[in-house]
């Protein structure tokens, strides 16, 4: 199955960050997440913002397409994958 991100370029919200090195010798990049962004996938999932915070973790999806996407999954499903030794 494919899955396709099609964008409206009218409709797209832009932020632009800066990117930040961290963990032993830079190993991994950090970037914000715009607050507004997070506070709406914590409203779809029915959470509050302080319950968003606790219970999901951001997810990169990269690889044969330009760009990153990100969304956001609750632990339980990152806590099954670390058993399975798929983590980031």
């Amino acid at each position: 199955m494919e899955n396709l991100i099609r964008l409206d370029d009218k409709k797209v919200i832009i932020r632009r960050y800066k990117i930040r090195p961290t963990g032993k010798d830079g190993a991994t990049l950090e970037t914000s997440i715009p607050r507004e962004a997070f506070e709406r996938e914590a409203r779809r999932l029915g959470l509050s913002m302080q319950e968003a915070l606790e219970r999901l973790v951001a997810v990169w999806r990269f690889n044969d397409f330009h760009g990153l996407h990100l969304s956001f999954e609750l632990q339980t499903e990152m806590k099954e994958m670390r058993v399975n030794g798929h983590t980031g």
